[in-house]
């Protein structure tokens, strides 16, 4: 969970003409400074990532890596340190090919000095991007990328529009059987930033993207202008019971279910009845622009306690009934939105 550069300021070095798309050191303090004081990193937002162009054109005479001098003019170390001192973790870029994306330089040739550098810097997260090369260099084996790899991208890169949420999460919802088996604590599925803060989504889209992703079990990383973020996306991003589904220590990624028009998550976690009977949450999604009536009986879903479990839904934090195995709940799904709840075994 935390905040990355690239999805909002992209490859921020035109400074003096676009002072508000400025990818710098006084941007990553003030994201840094936000996430301190404003709650989320109580909520679990820790990591400050630093994407694409923040380093010098040519490396120095050494071949080390050199960030931009008028930029970062005080070095990766200073914020390093910034960001620790506050109990927060720092991320940096690098590319797996010569060149970076954009053309700054990469680490092929440079493994064992780049990785030096980086620890000397101490650098927490290391995102590691595939431009420039063919696929047979970079090995897109799932089985090979989860025993290394922390993380990794599964589809394109997300753009501040909800035709690309929906992509996303349509693409998750089609490779499922693909790619579930190599996720879980310690290696994850990534779909790409949340585009909250961008002025992208209404308040139902924001819900339906931060709801999937945290169904996924999937990294929550902002990009966007901090100040920018709307009172409805804080309290979403700072929503506790939901946080808790995307973070929750089993690590199970959402299987999805086609209901007509309606596709349902299903993910179970804790907390357990007696170590036992899982707390399960339902996401029912409707991507499309009309509502869509859907019944289901969460029992045929993974439900295992014959006693009642008690339904919460995420979002208004309420508590609707009791049900049992047996019971259906029959629900309207607003246009591009969700519906959420998470049953808890009684």
């Amino acid at each position: 969970m935390g905040w990355m550069s690239w999805g909002y300021y992209m490859c921020g070095v035109d400074c003096k003409r676009n002072p508000h798309k400025c990818l710098n050191e006084e941007l990553i303090l003030s994201v840094v400074d936000s996430f301190y004081n404003e709650g989320y990193q109580e909520a679990g937002y820790e990591y400050i990532i630093i994407d694409d162009c923040w380093s010098e054109r040519l490396r120095d005479a050494n071949g080390h890596l050199v960030p931009d001098r008028k930029r970062f003019p005080r070095g990766m170390k200073f914020i390093a340190d910034y960001i620790h001192a506050r109990g927060l973790k720092f991320g940096l870029y690098t590319n797996i090919a010569d060149t970076t994306c954009m053309g700054y330089p990469g680490s092929r040739n440079h493994f064992a000095v780049d990785a030096k550098q980086f620890a000397q810097w101490e650098i927490d997260y290391l995102k590691v991007d595939g431009c420039f090369v063919t696929e047979e260099y970079l090995n897109v084996d799932y089985k090979s990328v989860a025993k290394y790899c922390n993380m990794w991208r599964n589809y394109h890169d997300v753009a501040t529009s909800w035709e690309a949420v929906k992509a996303i999460i349509t693409h998750y919802q089609g490779v499922y059987n693909d790619i579930n088996g190599y996720h879980g604590p310690g290696h994850w599925n990534d779909p790409d930033m949340l585009i909250f803060g961008t002025n992208s989504l209404s308040a139902s889209q924001s819900r339906v993207q931060i709801s999937v992703y945290s169904m996924l079990a999937a990294p929550l990383l902002l990009s966007c202008d901090m100040k920018n973020i709307k009172d409805y996306e804080k309290q979403m991003l700072l929503n506790l019971d939901l946080i808790a589904i995307g973070q929750d220590k089993l690590g199970i990624m959402a299987k999805p279910y086609v209901l007509g028009p309606i596709t349902l998550w299903v993910k179970p976690h804790l907390p357990r009845k007696g170590d036992r009977y899982h707390s399960i949450s339902f996401a029912l999604v409707n991507l499309h622009n009309k509502e869509h009536a859907v019944s289901f009986t969460p029992g045929h879903y993974g439900m295992n306690s014959t006693d009642v479990y008690t339904v919460m839904d995420v979002f208004s934090k309420v508590h609707l009934k009791n049900i049992t195995v047996k019971d259906v709940i029959h629900i309207k799904v607003p246009p591009e939105d969700v519906i959420m709840y998470t049953l808890f075994p009684l």
